[in-house]
């Protein structure tokens, strides 16, 4: 199978989609979450706002929202409403750790 990778890492299988997901959540309980780092730095500036991020992180600023948007459509061509569209995750704003697998 071909899929939309969680993270915005680009397209995979699914295990590995389920794979960078279960790394995602495991950071964001450590607090430290971790972006691909061919997306470069985290815009130091961020909005103060909260909403939910793409591709499974969690919650954040708008800014960063923004970020991993373009970060990920300009290195791995790839839309948060691809990856949303997939069915692999299922988001829910109060808790961001529920996957579909």
């Amino acid at each position: 199978d071909y899929v939309p990778l969680a993270g915005g890492y680009g397209h995979g299988s699914s295990s590995l989609s389920s794979w960078i997901y279960k790394h995602i959540q495991e950071d964001l309980k450590k607090g430290k979450p971790q972006f691909p780092p061919e997306f470069g730095d985290v815009p130091k500036a961020q909005t103060r706002d909260l909403r939910l991020l793409p591709f499974g992180y969690g919650q954040g600023s708008g800014t960063l929202a923004l970020w991993l948007r373009k970060r990920a459509k300009e290195v791995y061509s790839e839309s948060p409403e691809e990856f949303e569209g997939s069915g692999m995750m299922k988001f829910d704003p109060f808790r961001s750790d529920e996957f579909l697998s």
